[in-house]
């Protein structure tokens, strides 16, 4: 019986990031990701759909840590100035309902985006500049005790484990 995991959509070519488009990571290598439904039973999720934002959408970053956006003591702001903390809380709290529901093993979560970052996040000033910390679906997820790996860990140690 294979794992069942979560996936962050736009790797696995799904059009759903901020511009409208699947992740640079499935362009450059779409075997590899369409290789990952041979192995694991794969559950495509995209947080900021699933909380109501479009596709296409503003950029948006957190202003805070993760567990402060999730309390609302900090919010995630779109480059156009809104307010979208509550999309983002509800599609968090989205995904870490289908992973209870479907007993998920693990996710494969988009690195640097503000839902699925897991080591680094954008700081909140649409500069380009990274700062350590997760995204609110990542935080949300390892709050709950799942494992979150980002696509570069996950391609890393698949190509391990092939060697």
């Amino acid at each position: 019986m294979k794992k069942r995991i979560l996936v962050s959509a736009c790797l696995l070519g799904f059009e759903c990031n901020y511009k409208g488009a699947c992740a640079k990571e499935y362009s450059e290598n779409p075997s590899f990701w369409n290789k990952v439904f041979d192995f694991y039973e794969v559950i495509p999720v995209c947080p900021e759909q699933l909380g109501g934002l479009s596709t296409p959408r503003n950029p948006s970053e957190l202003t805070g840590l993760a567990d402060n956006v999730y309390r609302f003591s900090a919010k995630i702001i779109s480059n156009k100035g809104i307010d979208v903390t509550h999309n983002f809380v509800k599609g968090a709290e989205e995904v870490l309902r289908l992973a209870k529901l479907l007993h998920v093993e693990f996710a494969v979560l988009k690195s640097r985006s503000p839902s699925c970052g897991k080591d680094s996040v954008y700081d909140g000033t649409f500069s380009g500049r990274l700062i350590p910390g997760a995204g609110l679906t990542c935080f949300l997820l390892m709050k709950n005790g799942y494992k979150v790996l980002t696509e570069l860990d996950f391609i890393n140690i698949t190509n391990y484990c092939e060697e």
